[in-house]
């Protein structure tokens, strides 16, 4: 399978863009058949008006939208975007979530919103609604809201939280709070949401460590020269009545004073319920010309509980990206790994894109 994506906006009317992204693949046929029949879904197509001065827009088509601490959604409908006069910022949606396989018995409608105040350069509020139904019954409803403080250029802090008015209970929160001075950062935060969403989702770490949580901790970051970075992270997890946590340390090194280039290692482990693990990550991203650069990561996990396969699981990712001229953008990327749910896994992606030089058009 493959990825199509295109965007594109013209000189003569820069308020005007659209883009699309749609995925092609050739899949098999019945048990027992060698034939290939094509395949393919549009994951969004839409355009977009919007005015410059202001930064309101409006939006149509098929789009993810998301929406202050409400969850996203995808959907063939219009979004708008109004930011008025006293630092007030309006935005709602509508339109039919996309459903993969059509059933006219599950067609549903989605609608929300969010209205965000400002006040000054230092506080943001907001509060957002989801409501969505399935053959006209209420089958999702959220209210969420979410702060922004900075009191003090080394002072910032955040909340957000969405509460499923039919589950009634929180469905996603988020708290932290962090002082920043010249190289050192602290933070400290409670979440409840996957702490693996940052990392590729076939990682180890991610597969391995990736479970709703509720988790409260502290991220000390410190560069300790130019060029060094130092992290660590500890947190205190709750999953149902179990309680365990995990502790993460990092090192990151720029190869040069623009940080184009970086080397790193990471170290992790976790212990929550039957995740109990240990893990080291090295990843590495290098300019090796100003048209080619390559990138790795190599993960290998060591479960305390292995059951039969293997001491150590590894994870290896690498990839290259390629000008070999102006507008033109060659990526390829290859991943193998070995696990609890495959003793050998190997996928690759290639991506080639052109940016129309007569225009503003993008990839």
């Amino acid at each position: 399978m493959g990825l199509v994506q295109l965007t594109g906006s013209d000189k003569v009317r820069p308020w005007l863009d659209a883009e699309a992204v749609t995925w092609l693949g050739m899949s098999g046929g019945p048990a027992g058949a060698d034939a290939l029949s094509p395949t393919g879904d549009v994951l969004t197509v839409s355009v977009r008006a919007r005015h410059e001065r202001t930064g309101s827009e409006a939006r149509v088509g098929r789009m993810v939208v998301t929406m202050g601490a409400v969850r996203p959604v995808h959907l063939d409908g219009a979004r708008g975007l109004a930011r008025v006069l006293g630092g007030t910022t309006l935005e709602a949606f509508a339109g039919v979530p996309v459903q993969r396989g059509f059933d006219y018995r599950e067609v549903g409608f989605a609608t929300g919103g969010r209205i965000g105040q400002a006040f000054g350069d230092t506080t943001i509020v907001g509060a957002s609604y989801l409501r969505r139904t399935t053959d006209g019954a209420l089958s999702d409803e959220e209210l969420g809201a979410d702060l922004a403080l900075t009191p003090a250029p080394w002072l910032t802090a955040q909340a957000r939280g969405a509460f499923d008015v039919i589950g009634r209970g929180p469905s996603d929160v988020l708290v932290s709070a962090s002082v920043q001075r010249t190289d050192l950062r602290v933070e400290l935060f409670t979440t409840h949401r996957s702490p693996g969403r940052l990392l590729p989702a076939t990682s180890l770490f991610s597969v391995l460590g990736d479970f709703a949580a509720t988790s409260s901790g502290s991220t000390v970051r410190y560069r300790m020269f130019p060029r060094l970075e130092v992290l660590g992270q500890g947190t205190v997890q709750v999953r149902g009545d179990d309680v365990g946590g995990q502790g993460t340390g990092r090192v990151t090194l720029a190869l040069d004073d623009d940080f184009a280039g970086t080397i790193g290692i990471e170290v992790r482990r976790v212990v929550l319920g039957d995740a109990r693990w240990t893990g080291a990550r090295a990843l590495a991203a290098v300019p090796m010309s100003p048209r080619l650069r390559v990138a790795t990561e190599v993960e290998l996990v060591r479960p305390d509980d292995p059951k039969g396969r293997g001491e150590l699981w590894p994870w290896v990712l690498f990839a290259v990206g390629y000008r070999p001229s102006p507008g033109w953008d060659v990526g390829l990327g290859v991943e193998t790994s070995s696990g609890p749910e495959y003793r050998a896994r190997t996928a690759a992606l290639a991506r080639l894109s052109y940016a129309f030089a007569g225009g503003e058009a993008r990839r």
